[in-house]
């Protein structure tokens, strides 16, 4: 895998539902961030691309310290090849 590797992760978060569009409204602008489902209860799933692993780190840190998420936790991470990130895997044939 080379050194600049995109990863890829996806999390969830649990917010006070009284919080949850400052809280979506903080990803909207924090760089790689997607919003990809939530529901009214306060829970969110959140998709990122970073070339830097600390940096999703860095956002479910900030999120479990904010003092309206109930718990945020990383559920799925994965190294890229950039160069071929886009493009469609083949299903193995049985």
């Amino acid at each position: 895998m080379p050194t600049d590797a995109l990863h890829i992760a996806s999390f969830l978060v649990h917010v006070q539902p009284a919080h949850r569009d400052e809280i979506t409204e903080w990803l909207a602008t924090e760089p790689g961030c997607e919003l990809r489902a939530e529901d009214p209860a306060g829970k969110l799933v959140v998709v990122m691309e970073s070339r830097r692993e600390a940096r999703i780190l860095e956002v479910i840190d900030s999120l479990q310290s904010h003092p309206a998420v109930l718990g945020a936790a990383l559920v799925y991470h994965q190294l890229l090849d950039p160069d071929t990130a886009d493009e469609p895997e083949e299903a193995p044939i049985p």
